[in-house]
């Protein structure tokens, strides 16, 4: 991938965070500001938006996810499964069913897919960060460990406001 594209790349999922950032922004206005529902409503729309790019292409999204997936071998299932519980967990946020297991749960998972992408990242290759499906075609990069520790530490902010 030649730099001009990279760039327009990276623009592509700045406007994409920027969005969710404002539509978090709006639903936590409408509901009355707080700080822990903020956050909760940056996770829930985040999660959605981010399935919702590999539904788009979710066969291509779930053998993309396999090529770096430390349970690769195991079954190409994951792979189609992984979107429905960003899904999952983004409707619960979404719909205010946000509690200390389901932050504990979030803060697992993401803890796992920063785990994933340390690995991928220290392997010789080219792979393709699929937090947009296939649909923003970024290198696997600091920015994808970032996302990851991101949605970790976001996690650690709700159990620690609750």
């Amino acid at each position: 991938m030649n730099k001009t594209n990279q760039v327009l790349e990276y623009f592509k999922l700045f406007g994409v965070l920027c969005f969710i950032t404002a539509v978090a922004a709006i639903i936590t206005d409408w509901r009355g500001w707080n700080t822990l529902l903020f956050v909760e409503s940056f996770v829930g729309v985040f999660f959605v938006v981010f399935a919702s790019f590999k539904f788009y292409r979710l066969k291509e999204f779930a053998y993309s996810f396999q090529s770096y997936e430390i349970m690769k071998n195991r079954s190409i299932g994951w792979g189609y499964a992984y979107p429905f519980v960003q899904l999952l967990f983004g409707g619960l946020y979404l719909f205010r069913f946000g509690a200390l297991w389901l932050d504990l749960a979030v803060f697992i998972w993401s803890g796992y897919g920063t785990y994933v992408v340390w690995l991928t990242l220290h392997k010789k290759g080219d792979f393709y960060c699929l937090c947009l499906g296939n649909v923003i075609k970024l290198p696997l990069s600091t920015t994808s460990f970032i996302e990851d520790l991101g949605m970790v530490l976001l996690a650690s902010a709700m159990i620690i406001l609750r």
